[in-house]
């Protein structure tokens, strides 16, 4: 504006100049003066405006220099018609100061046209080059002016299957939500998201960030719609993923608070130690913070763990070597045990980590102890009971046998196991066993009567009592057999008892209620010498046959009284004064119950009593080793439990189980198996005092009786010599055998006061040195220590 204002002075001094030098005109014509006065503020505008021209130098200097001749020029030609001025001075100033003032006017212009015409064609080059590159963009480039479509890219067709000459020129609403037209048009900064759709109705989700821009002279906005519907997709369902681990955290660390399992770690080389909550909560650690230090996470190890443990540990941290554990910790209001597993988590990218996994084992110790009591109680319940028990899978595959079922059946444990129940009942049952097995399962329990085939194939009569039970889980079939041998006799004898007497070979006296005789048959005769006339109407203990031991009849006739009936061995007087092993049966006869008669029955047993001798060397010392046999040592035992209780004295229980037998049945089998329990025997009898007891319990297990014993030292050295000589090498057959002997021992009464615990604890101390390592001792109060 000053530029306007110097330039008017200037205009106003030049015409000054001249009514000056001049003087003005006595007569002014204002139809010439006006006209050229506002010519004059013409030019000023003019001069006024070549300011926007600044910012083109070259053509701003030429027509500014240019307005400045013209205005002077101007205002001489004003002063020309109102002063005296010669017509010589204005046309001096017309041709030599406003011609070139308007040729520079007219340069400038020229060069101002040359310039925009060089911008114009820049303009449109970089139009060219901005449309090929929004063209060969991938998003959706739009340009929005008075809420129309001014411009698309055609990527719109490629990714909303429309064509840009469908959208170009429409209302936006045809295109964009309201609520989404208001996030593009929004003069936010940060990236705005909406939603269109596409042709085929699918909803796709853009990023835009909108911006203002002048369009053909006009203000617009331009929007680069990026299409992040798959990413917005992947968010969502990392999202859901994120949510699914944070619910799987929760239950996670539900599931360790439930179990009772928690972590500590140690970021290397730094040695303090971080705790879970779950950790925290397991060592009762109260007082939260980040870490502990090395040594103080030390101090909740029980004081005789605690070394092995730090030993294990600094393992771990120095040599990255994992390891497990288990050791007790004291937290200030009880013991617990802790199960720790120790894992070394490596990072390329960062120091190794060492991760220790903790959990309370405590209640499971408890219920694990409860267990294996348990499972020792049931296991003694079943070994010894008076039945014998066998445990079969539902084919009838035998899985397991108590130790009567050994003694009854005649085999070992291992060949039963190898068996089915149709080998050891009748032939009738293997018909039946399907049908059987169909009602044992409807019913659960069945009872029935048959007949057992023993290894030998003689068999005994039996009630069976047959039970569905669950072991861990699965189904089996659990038989108790009864032996019925001596019930059936009975019962038999009942039937046949009509006949009986007529026929029996037994002598047989009835006698009324008071015992007076009323009745004796021939083979009473023929046993006792007496004539059936002569003792009638004797009273039943007037007959010298019944009064060798003076009043030992009177007590067994009160017996049968008492009893109903009583039977048993007695020694006889015969008529010759001979003696006799006599068995003496007497049965009380009640009719509507009262007392009516007695039945005496009476068999010299002299050839029975010879047999029986034999027989009892078989019963009681076993076939293959010649020692002597189960029934004979639980005998044996008994009698020395009494011994030692008596005189307070102590004897050795040693139980022995063979190392490898099973290896050598398996590979050169049974017969070989026999000759090698035939030479074990030997070494054994060789390997303790003559007085000391030997004897086979079943299959490869041994048992040696060892009474009024010194000291353990001494029960040391014979185990040790018994392990020696068993584990020389056998030559049987031509096969080298090396095999080995597992010993358990046990103290009568340091260890036990009775047959039933002393025998478990050999036995558990036995199968202790079979776990750490065969063909080894064990004392069993040495296992009671270390616990």
């Amino acid at each position: 504006m000053l530029k306007v204002l110097y330039a008017l002075i200037l205009g106003v001094t030049i015409v000054l100049i001249n009514i000056y030098y001049y003087g003005l005109q006595k007569t002014i014509i204002y139809s010439q003066v006006i006209p050229n006065i506002i010519a004059f503020i013409a030019i000023l505008a003019g001069f006024y405006l070549s300011d926007k021209l600044k910012n083109l130098p070259s053509v701003y200097n030429n027509v500014n220099l240019g307005f400045v001749f013209i205005i002077i020029s101007h205002a001489n030609l004003i002063a020309f018609f109102i002063t005296n001025q010669p017509l010589q001075v204005l046309s001096v100033t017309e041709f030599f100061v406003k011609l070139p003032g308007i040729a520079l006017v007219l340069i400038g212009m020229k060069n101002w046209l040359k310039i925009k015409e060089e911008r114009e064609h820049k303009l449109k080059e970089q139009e060219e080059k901005w449309k090929g590159i929004v063209e060969g963009i991938k998003d959706i480039i739009v340009i929005i002016q008075d809420n129309k479509v001014k411009y698309i890219n055609p990527n719109v067709k490629d990714i909303l299957g429309v064509k840009p000459e469908d959208i170009i020129g429409k209302n936006l609403s045809n295109l964009i939500h309201r609520e989404d037209i208001e996030k593009l048009l929004s003069n936010k900064k940060t990236p705005q998201k909406i939603k269109l759709k596409s042709k085929n109705g699918q909803i796709k989700v853009f990023e835009v960030n909108p911006s203002y821009i002048t369009y053909e002279g006009k203000p617009a906005v331009l929007g680069i719609l990026r299409d992040i519907t798959d990413k917005v997709q992947k968010e969502q369902e990392l999202l859901k993923t994120k949510e699914a681990l944070e619910e799987i955290r929760e239950k996670l660390h539900a599931a360790q608070k439930a179990a009772k399992v928690g972590y500590w770690e140690i970021h290397l080389p730094d040695l303090n130690v971080k705790l879970s909550e779950e950790a925290m909560a397991i060592f009762e650690e109260t007082e939260k913070a980040d870490s502990i230090p090395f040594e103080q996470f030390l101090e909740y190890v029980n004081p005789k763990e605690k070394n092995e443990i730090k030993e294990k540990r600094l393992t771990a941290i120095t040599s990255l070597v994992p390891y497990e554990a288990e050791y007790r910790i004291y937290t200030g209001k009880r013991e617990k045990i802790i199960r720790e597993k120790v894992q070394i988590l490596k990072e390329s990218s960062s120091n190794p980590i060492i991760l220790g996994i903790v959990q309370d084992i405590t209640d499971i110790y408890t219920i694990y102890q409860k267990v294996l009591e348990n499972e020792e109680r049931y296991r003694s319940l079943f070994e010894y009971s008076n039945d014998a028990i066998v445990i079969a899978d539902i084919d009838g595959n035998i899985k397991d046998v108590n130790q009567k079922a050994v003694y009854k059946l005649g085999y070992s444990k291992l060949d039963l196991t190898i068996l089915n129940l149709k080998d050891i009942f009748e032939e009738r049952f293997k018909k039946v066993f399907k049908e059987w097995l169909k009602r044992l399962y409807v019913n659960g329990h069945l009872r029935f009567e048959t007949e057992v085939i023993t290894k030998d194939k003689s068999t005994f009569s039996a009630e069976v009592s047959a039970s569905i039970v669950e072991i861990k889980g699965k189904k089996y079939i659990q038989l108790i057999i009864r032996d019925i041998t001596d019930r059936k006799l009975a019962e038999k004898e009942l039937k046949l008892a009509s006949m009986v007497f007529e026929n029996a070979l037994e002598g047989i006296v009835i006698t009324d209620e008071n015992g007076i005789i009323l009745r004796s048959n021939e083979a009473f005769t023929e046993i006792t010498g007496f004539d059936k006339s002569e003792i009638l109407g004797w009273k039943i203990n007037q007959i010298p046959v019944f009064s060798l031991r003076g009043n030992h009849f009177l007590r067994v006739w009160h017996k049968a009284e008492t009893s109903d009936r009583w039977q048993g061995e007695i020694t006889g007087l015969k008529k010759n004064g001979d003696t006799f092993p006599a068995w003496l049966s007497i049965i009380k006869v009640k009719n509507r119950g009262e007392t009516t008669n007695f039945i005496v029955m009476i068999s010299d047993i002299t050839r029975r009593k010879h047999k029986e001798k034999k027989l009892k060397n078989l019963a009681y010392y076993d076939n293959l080793t010649k020692l002597p046999n189960r029934p004979h040592f639980f005998n044996k035992l008994k009698s020395a439990v009494e011994r030692a209780t008596e005189n307070k004295t102590k004897f050795a229980l040693f139980f022995i189980d063979l190392d490898g037998f099973k290896q050598v049945n398996d590979t050169y089998g049974h017969e070989v198996g026999d000759k090698l329990l035939i030479e074990v025997a030997k070494k054994l009898r060789s390997s303790v005092r003559k007085d000391d007891f030997v004897a086979r319990l079943a299959g490869d297990e041994f048992v040696i009786l060892i009474e009024n014993i010194d000291g353990k030292e001494v029960l040391k050295k014979i185990a040790d010599k018994i392990i020696k000589n068993v584990g020389s090498i056998y030559i049987i057959d031509g096969n080298e055998i090396k095999i080995g002997a597992s010993i358990g021992i046990s103290i009568f009464p340091d260890d036990a006061n009775d047959i039933e615990t002393i025998m478990r604890h050999a036995d558990s101390a036995m199968y202790h040195s079979k776990l750490t390592g065969k063909n080894r001792s064990t004392f069993y109060a040495d296992i009671i220590n270390k616990r």
